[in-house]
């Protein structure tokens, strides 16, 4: 199959954006995590295969249409048993009728397939704002290298076509994973969480070996690339002694940019939808509550940045 008929999962698409790397990008926005982090604000990623529904009972009046719409079109993924909604992903087929059903805009199925084709005949309709700015396409998500061979074949596609390439991830991929798309990405934003393995994985289900021996490589083998991300989230990472020694270990392996990340609370109304409880930490950090570590981190004679 030629690279541009591969078919991506796609949760979302973000023209515009302008945190996701250098300059004016379109971010977009991979179904599929490894991770499961109690503060990730696009829970939606998560499931790697299944749809994702989001319900706004808020909006909802109880009128049913949209079970009527699912059961007609044979899939029966949606029930008001007891008077309750709930949704099979199961049996979801991504069909969409359940939304247009809708009146009130209660309902949004979230995700959708397009081949590397059509994503890039999207990006490509804001090529003079790249070129002006220094931009280009950002693949983030979820975890956008957990299906490798769709994300080479994009990565691949939009070098060919001369856009400048980055990719958000969690590094909780395989070496081969990463070693087969860097030559193909101009930028990584590196997310780094914590460096203690125990640590990591009780909170995220995360490997921190895996993690720091893949950073290490890449810093190794393209330093200039690699903007390392740390996420400062309250009660997991947001002492002093744990974010300086973060930053200190970068500088070690030889990174030599880092973005200090406030927690925020914004996709909590995300988990909601989803019928699911928000379990991160109500707390939300502001710029000023970073602003040691980012002295920090110039004081070592590192580049530094407070948000993304």
């Amino acid at each position: 199959m030629e690279n541009g008929q591969v078919r991506l999962r796609v949760m979302n698409i973000e023209r515009f954006a302008t945190h996701d790397g250098p300059g004016i990008r379109t971010c977009i926005f991979l179904k599929g995590c490894p991770l499961c982090c109690p503060w990730c604000a696009n829970p939606e990623t998560q499931e790697p295969m299944l749809p994702v529904l989001f319900h706004d009972e808020r909006r909802c009046v109880g009128c049913r249409a949209c079970e009527a719409a699912c059961g007609a079109s044979g899939a029966g993924a949606i029930s008001f048993g007891s008077g309750a909604f709930s949704f099979d992903a199961t049996r979801c087929t991504s069909c969409h009728v359940c939304e247009r059903a809708c009146l009130h805009e209660a309902i949004a199925l979230q995700g959708y397939v397009r081949t590397v084709d059509e994503l890039l005949s999207l990006v490509d309709r804001d090529r003079d704002y790249y070129e002006a700015s220094g931009g280009g396409v950002t693949l983030s998500g979820g975890e956008p290298l957990m299906h490798v061979a769709e994300a080479r074949a994009f990565l691949a596609e939009a070098h060919a076509r001369g856009f400048d390439t980055a990719v958000e991830t969690t590094g909780n991929v395989p070496r081969a994973t990463v070693l087969g798309v860097e030559p193909l990405v101009d930028h990584f934003l590196y997310d780094l969480k914590h460096l203690d393995e125990k640590t990591l994985r009780e909170a995220t289900g995360g490997n921190a070996a895996l993690v720091t021996e893949n950073l290490v490589h890449l810093a190794r083998q393209c330093s200039e690339k690699i903007n390392v991300r740390i996420p400062v989230i309250p009660g997991f990472n947001f002492y002093p002694d744990t974010i300086r020694s973060m930053i200190e270990w970068c500088r070690a392996v030889g990174v030599t940019r880092v973005n200090l990340l406030p927690y925020h609370t914004l996709g909590r109304d995300k988990y909601r939808k989803m019928g699911r409880a928000y379990t991160g930490v109500e707390h939300m950090l502001v710029d000023a509550d970073l602003e040691s570590f980012h002295e920090y981190a110039l004081s070592l004679g590192m580049e530094s940045k407070i948000g993304a």
